[in-house]
């Protein structure tokens, strides 16, 4: 073996034991006085993706596939490099042309369908899982990928079928069994979908020397319920309080320090603290979160007697017209925003429809929105004026109806007992169950408004604006 051999093995040998920067300085050195060679341009592009410097891999990349063009591995080299770069189509062609080459490799499949999936593309996607495990058994990441598709299709059996699949080959593969979870509670079997849950990915550790709460005798007891997810989620999962103080329990309710105020008022528990508080002593501790899955709720059994939260009076909205909160954004930072959250331009129609004054409950308020909003006639800012999830309250109070996506201002609505129409994404939610139409178990207030298929607003406009038109208060 000649020296360039011995060297470009080294690199080889260097780079798989993750040494990627002193891999590069061999494949350089390699470079200037050598014939062009795909196996040291391969390397350097997959050395240059691994260092996250994706731009500079292309141009290598390039090089060993028009030395090499029937190089599987190099068209799937170049497929990972323009997913990292985010640009979807070329990853999903790369991978095709890798497919092409090399039909029976699983891993093709498997990179196939996370591109296609991220593109949006989620029929494809599921074909191309289908495909890697059909390929490859035992790949039980690919199963819990055609789950999680199958779920966002609304296939719900097939889903949990595929999730089986996998937790059968790694029975403690954490995102496979919250998966199951998720689509255990979307086809409404709550008793099995809760134990799941326990696993899920974004359960807060929280270390205290109290026994954590599974089911014990409460009376004369004091249990702390400890903060976990976002306010409409709190806000939700409040109405499993009531089933505690019942056992005879003392409850102190920790929440957000934005909703505290709401949930003192409404006397939730006898104690409501903020995150980040001093914790009193308690007897037990367990999350909110956890609650209805250690109480063996069923969709039966959802508590719904509303309203179960309360506010003040005063700072009366006046209008002669029907009076109408908006909502139409979520948190930024929730995986589903850009499916769930739809720009203000597209309530336009909505906004159209004469006799209703609208008003903004909007908090924060997107910033390709602030501008249309500030300029528009037709929508009252009340939102800016909010300090707390209790104003809030007392504003969602007042109006005659309640508009808005899936966001802590329609559970609010709902939990006091206001109508309220939901706009839902075409997969939404697990607790939206698929099996009710426009209604829901959890707020007998609530009406539900499905996209027809995926990303399109259009119709779930045109028939509110319709409905809208047509509603009176009383």
């Amino acid at each position: 073996m000649d020296s360039y051999e011995k060297t470009l093995q080294l690199a080889f040998e260097t780079h798989n034991r993750g040494q990627h920067a002193d891999a590069e300085a061999l494949c350089r050195k390699l470079l200037p006085g050598n014939p062009p060679d795909a196996r040291l341009y391969f390397l350097l592009g997959m050395i240059l993706h691994r260092l996250r410097r994706d731009i500079e891999a292309i141009e290598p990349l390039r090089q060993a596939a028009s030395l090499s063009p029937k190089d599987a591995a190099i068209f799937n080299g170049l497929g990972c490099v323009f997913h990292s770069l985010k640009n979807y189509p070329r990853a999903v062609a790369y991978f095709q042309q890798a497919i092409a080459l090399k039909p029976d490799q699983a891993d093709l499949y498997y990179s196939l369908g996370n591109a296609g999936y991220a593109q949006g593309e989620i029929e494809q996607a599921a074909e191309a899982f289908r495909r890697a495990v059909a390929l490859n058994p035992q790949d039980f990441v690919s199963w819990n990928n055609l789950g999680k598709t199958l779920r966002d299709l609304n296939r719900l059996e097939e889903s949990l079928a595929a999730y089986r699949q996998s937790l059968s080959v790694k029975p403690d593969y954490p995102l496979a069994h919250y998966g199951y979870a998720l689509a255990l509670l979307a086809s409404g079997n709550l008793v099995d979908g809760f134990r799941e849950y326990e696993w899920r990915p974004q359960r807060i550790p929280r270390q205290f020397s109290q026994p954590r709460w599974q089911g014990e005798p409460l009376a004369g007891k004091t249990i702390f319920l400890h903060a976990e997810q976002g306010y409409g989620d709190a806000i939700q999962y409040a109405r499993f309080i009531p089933a505690l103080r019942e056992r005879g329990a003392r409850v102190i309710l920790e929440c957000r320090p934005e909703q505290k105020s709401l949930f003192t008022f409404s006397r939730c528990a006898d104690v409501v603290i903020a995150y980040g508080e001093p914790i009193p002593a308690c007897d037990y501790f367990t999350s909110l979160i956890s609650v209805p899955g250690t109480l063996g709720v069923t969709l039966e059994t959802i508590p719904n007697p509303v309203p179960y939260l309360a506010v003040p009076t005063g700072n009366e909205v006046i209008s002669k017209n029907v009076k109408v909160g908006l909502a139409w954004a979520g948190n930024p930072g929730h995986n589903d925003d850009a499916l769930r959250s739809l720009p203000l331009s597209a309530l336009t129609l909505v906004l159209q429809v004469p006799g209703k004054q609208f008003y903004s409950l909007q908090v924060p308020v997107p910033k390709r929105d602030r501008e249309l909003l500030a300029s528009s006639t037709q929508l009252v800012d009340l939102g800016g004026t909010f300090k707390d999830f209790l104003d809030t309250a007392s504003a969602v109070n007042q109006m005659d109806l309640i508009i808005a996506v899936d966001t802590a201002v329609a559970h609010l609505a709902g939990a006091l007992g206001k109508p309220v129409w939901l706009l839902l994404q075409h997969a939404s939610d697990w607790r939206w169950f698929p099996r009710y139409d426009e209604t829901t178990p959890w707020y007998p207030t609530m009406r539900l408004f499905r996209q027809p298929k995926r990303g399109d607003w259009t119709p779930v406009m045109a028939r509110v604006a319709d409905e809208l038109g047509r509603f009176k208060t009383g």
